[in-house]
């Protein structure tokens, strides 16, 4: 009796064969956590077995296995589902077999240890690729990845309102507007929502008002004509023309001066821009996505944003909470933060202690998920253990570690150790403001207030 194939599901499903579990369940929760649909096998008979029940898409493998090798999973793939395609994970001893199972016919493959955004980056391209999954555009793969609710950007209920919200706005072309404190994460929904949406086969433009100088403003979001200036010296296409059929990213919206408010709104209204120095319109398809940590209206009301090019960009507003208003999402993202760091470092992480999450459970995390993201990733490199212990994250010298032993109670260990990483952040950066910020993954008018109230002076 022959076997009925099994049948192909609405959404893509990969197959990940890994024998570590560490990594194995680092690489399953990045794909989940990017909406991939996955199952898991720890040997090559269990990766046959599921390839007996359940449609598959991609198979990702380590080319090393307890019952077999790459050659074998591949010639085993290829003989039941050609075409199936498969990614290779390998050591450095085992590229040249890497290499040669490639020219056979498999993708491509990574080596031990990689960079999780590159993981990412193969996978979706290869399920782009893969044939039948783009028969409505590529745009419909990535809403599919994305499921409303699923807890993609965290556990509480606030973030899985979000996440219902990006789902019924990602399918528009209406402007969003994105507010909340820095580091609350307004980049990573900007980026769900074009790449769950029917544009995100097209470019997506990131645009950090704050860091362009007032300037060169304009010539980098409209473009500039050769000879238009002094030192124009050749033709520049502006960011919104490089965000053709796409999107484009506005980060810190609130930084832009009156004279470039004008010249945006303009644009906004009529759909069409003119380089500097040319009379040329040049007609533009692309979505607007715009982010502030301030207070627009408060704005408006001094002056310095204009109301009618709020209006404008206000069309779908999302607020995302501070991650202090938002507790139950702590454990939930420092987890993720975790299994990333130990994929990234290819080494064993068995999450946190009960310390250390207690630690950052009543952390005040003024830089939100950014500041978490940065003190997971400094707590992995710098931890010796397998697991990350409260001393990982509060103590990063002896003498912070002293000072945290000493302290009375959780809340004055919690303070005590973040006086010291900001002055050992501070000493390091040769006290520049804005350099240790960045490395402490909080603002700089986060840092001074810091500095105030801890009393830390450069003296």
């Amino acid at each position: 009796m022959t076997l009925a194939a099994p049948a192909k599901t609405a959404e893509p499903l990969v197959l990940l064969v890994e024998d570590d579990q560490i990594m194995r369940l680092s690489l399953e929760d990045r794909l989940r956590f990017e909406g991939v649909n996955v199952a898991c096998a720890e040997t090559c008979s269990r990766a046959r077995q599921l390839l007996d029940e359940r449609y598959v898409d991609l198979v990702i493998s380590d080319i090393r296995l307890p019952d077999g090798t790459g050659n074998e999973l591949f010639e085993l793939v290829s003989r039941r589902s050609p075409g199936l395609p498969m990614i290779l994970m390998t050591a450095f001893g085992s590229i040249a077999e890497a290499v040669d199972l490639v020219k056979a016919g498999a993708v491509d493959y990574l080596t031990k240890p990689f960079r999780m955004d590159d993981f990412i980056t193969l996978v979706r391209r290869t399920l782009c690729a893969h044939e039948g999954h783009l028969s409505a555009g590529p745009g419909e793969l990535q809403t599919a990845r994305f499921r409303a609710g699923a807890g993609a950007l965290g556990a509480s209920l606030a973030m899985r309102r979000i996440e219902r919200l990006v789902s019924r706005v990602a399918p528009l072309d209406s402007s969003v507007l994105l507010t909340g404190e820095s580091g609350v994460g307004k980049e990573v929904i900007a980026d769900l929502i074009h790449h769950s949406s029917s544009r995100a086969g097209r470019p997506f433009v990131k645009v950090n008002c704050a860091a362009i100088p007032s300037t060169l403003v304009e010539s980098e979001l409209f473009g500039h004509e050769k000879g238009a200036f002094t030192g124009a010296d050749r033709r520049r296409i502006g960011r919104f023309e490089q965000a053709q059929g796409g999107a484009i990213f506005l980060d810190e919206i609130a930084e832009m001066s009156p004279e470039v408010q004008v010249k945006l709104l303009r644009v906004l209204q009529e759909r069409s821009l003119e380089r500097i120095g040319s009379r040329e319109s040049v007609l533009l398809n692309v979505r607007i996505i715009a982010a502030t940590q301030v207070d627009l209206r408060t704005a408006i009301e001094r002056g310095a944003f204009r109301a009618d090019l709020f209006w404008r960009l206000n069309v779908i507003h999302m607020d995302i909470p501070p991650l202090r208003e938002r507790r139950e999402d702590i454990i939930f993202l420092a987890q993720q933060f975790v299994a990333a760091e130990a994929a990234a470092l290819g080494r064993r992480l068995n999450g946190l202690s009960p310390d250390a999450e207690a630690y950052l459970l009543n952390h005040p995390f003024p830089g939100n998920v950014r500041e978490l993201k940065n003190l997971i990733e400094r707590a992995a490199a710098l931890c010796d253990g397998s697991r990350i212990e409260l001393h990982d994250l509060a103590d990063l010298d002896d003498a912070s570690a002293g000072v945290t032993r000493s302290a009375t109670t959780l809340r004055d260990a919690v303070e005590e150790a973040e006086r010291e990483v900001i002055c050992n952040a501070l000493h390091s950066c040769d006290w520049v403001i804005g350099r240790a910020a960045e490395r402490l993954g909080i603002s700089r008018k986060n840092l001074w207030e810091k500095m105030r109230r801890y009393g830390i002076t450069n003296r």
